[in-house]
């Protein structure tokens, strides 16, 4: 696999102001899987944010719709990542994207580095709501225009 993001180039990616596509509502079950398109504000880009909902198996996964790596990813369970240093990120967990350590794992794929939550403004938790809306704030992404259910209980 060819990396085709640079780290300013995945940061810039993350900063710029976004806004979810307006689509149909997504309703969470006791297992769920989906995903939501989000578009650039102020520049033609486009992202998926895909979601697990499960119980104590949650992953949303930031990423760009261009080039489909990884840019922010948030697992919450009880598995482990091992960056390329040989340590091993257990538990609840924010893979950022990194070409550093794309070079350094060496596999062709792993292009993101595990970090223990919490991390910046991502909190530790196992709540879907709560890590959604890091997720998304963590991405300056305006949550106005798309919806989620679970159970009557509207999270966008």
């Amino acid at each position: 696999m060819e990396l085709l993001l640079s780290d300013e180039e995945a940061q810039y990616l993350i900063s710029i102001i976004k806004n979810i596509v307006p689509q149909q509502p997504h309703v969470l079950e006791k297992t769920a899987r989906g995903q939501i398109s989000i578009e650039a504000k102020e520049v033609k880009h486009e992202f998926i944010l895909y979601y697990m909902f499960a119980l104590d198996n949650i992953h949303l996964n930031f990423t760009d719709a261009r080039t489909h790596h990884t840019l922010v990813r948030i697992n919450l369970d009880q598995k482990f990542h091992k960056n390329s240093d040989g340590h091993k990120v257990r538990g609840n967990r924010v893979e950022i994207f990194s070409a550093e350590e794309f070079i350094k794992k060496g596999d062709g794929y792993t292009h993101y580095k595990a970090y223990p939550l919490p991390f910046e403004t991502i909190r530790n938790t196992n709540d879907f709501f709560e890590a959604m809306d890091d997720i998304l704030n963590y991405t300056h992404t305006n949550k106005g225009r798309g919806t989620i259910f679970v159970h009557n209980t509207t999270l966008l």
